[in-house]
């Protein structure tokens, strides 16, 4: 885009931005001059695969980290967390009887939202820790400075986790690649990587799949408009709050030619809401008309902070979500996709099993930068429990 086109996206009101501690002027400059991180060829063609997923023919496991840590992008980190994807993917295939398209929440989740923009630690006010792209997570008020370098720092890393998972997929089938994802949440960071193709569409090379989240997803805010104008597919989280009018003001946004594969809606209601909430948002998209895929988020509906005070979730809650889900979606006439899950493949124990188990500690078990994940056991329990029926009306659906 022109650094005119760039500057209007940038002075839009947008929710969830830091408050930079230098001018990031200079940094955006940078971003747009740089390569993009994905090719028009390989969004294409995800989305047509996504086209799949929405006509039943596949499904999906999207999993990674919370909050990513740049100094993850190399070989031997970027090698264990693909084996976790690739463990995750032949587990639903098995399931499912369908293949299924490995996405990494990777090669750019680096910066978070956050209910709350201060915390107050040990008595002293600090900035929230919003993810390695914007601030440091350690309780000290030089950490939590928001410094615009680090956006070049994480576009670093992101670079050189795309050329690895594209290496690694080189001359295999498009089923088998990695393909990344993270939520565009910071202005400053996605608006120059957004470029125009041959064609004249925008394309947001950042990432194949970027989403919106549960604080972002203002019908007029500043991220669904820019999710809106680009031609990657897109996703959007579904929380407790969402109405059906809401959803389909949102749905018409983000898909308005209604197209298998452009809009996934990702539920993450909490488990005691699905079975109320759910059917009608399904129902009311499906009436009106769009071939959206529905994911199955189980974790962030079900963080509890536990008596030692770090936030946790209960296994026996991430799977009765999970159930509920694959209940409700096919019965309103929706296509259950797959699964979008916060999952290592280190071992971890910062979710719990049973209500019953002993709350998390700080620690080596304990080392994610935000919100708990699963270890690679109750990630696989939680494809496990994955068992959705055929949508009712299939055939209406997907046309």
């Amino acid at each position: 885009m022109s650094d005119e086109e760039i500057e209007h996206w940038r002075l839009l009101p947008a929710r969830q931005q830091p408050q930079w501690h230098d001018a990031s002027d200079h940094v955006v400059k940078s971003l747009a001059a740089l390569p993009a991180l994905v090719r028009e060829d390989e969004v294409d063609a995800f989305r047509r695969l996504l086209g799949e997923v929405a006509a039943g023919e596949l499904c999906v496991v999207q999993a990674g980290d919370c909050a990513e840590d740049p100094e993850d992008c190399v070989p031997g980190r970027l090698a264990v967390k693909s084996e976790l994807l690739h463990g995750l993917a032949a587990e639903l295939a098995g399931a499912t009887g369908r293949p299924a398209l490995m996405v990494g929440r990777i090669a750019g989740q680096f910066a978070k939202p956050r209910s709350k923009a201060t915390e107050v630690v040990d008595g002293v006010v600090l900035p929230a820790f919003r993810g390695l792209m914007i601030n440091a997570p350690e309780a000290d008020p030089a950490a939590r400075r928001a410094d615009p370098g680090r956006m070049l720092v994480c576009y670093e890393a992101a670079r050189a986790a795309g050329a690895y998972l594209r290496e690694q997929a080189a001359g295999g089938p498009s089923r088998r690649t990695v393909w990344t994802s993270h939520e565009a949440v910071l202005f400053d960071y996605e608006v120059p990587l957004v470029r125009r193709t041959a064609d004249g569409r925008l394309l947001l090379t950042s990432t194949h799949w970027p989403w919106v989240g549960e604080r972002t997803r203002d019908v007029d805010g500043a991220h669904v408009r820019l999710l809106a104008s680009v031609a990657n597919p897109v996703a959007c989280k579904v929380g407790p709050t969402m109405t059906a009018p809401e959803l389909l003001r949102l749905c018409e946004r983000l898909d308005p030619g209604r197209e298998p594969g452009r809009l996934t809606l990702i539920a993450r209601l909490g488990a005691g809401r699905v079975e109320q909430q759910l059917p009608e948002l399904v129902a009311a998209v499906r009436a009106a008309g769009h071939p959206v895929i529905w994911l199955c988020d189980p974790m962030h509906g079900n963080t509890v902070t536990a008596p030692g005070g770090l936030k946790t979730r209960v296994m026996t809650e991430v799977v009765a979500e999970i159930e509920a889900f694959c209940a409700a979606v096919p019965a309103a006439g929706g296509v259950a996709g797959g699964l979008h899950l916060e999952a290592t493949a280190d071992q971890v124990a910062e979710c719990l099993w049973r209500p019953s188990d002993p709350g998390p500690r700080h620690g080596t078990a304990y080392t994610t930068l935000c919100d708990p994940r699963l270890n690679r056991g109750q990630a696989l329990a939680a494809v496990r429990a994955w068992k959705p029926a055929r949508p009712t009306e299939y055939a209406e659906v997907s046309r």
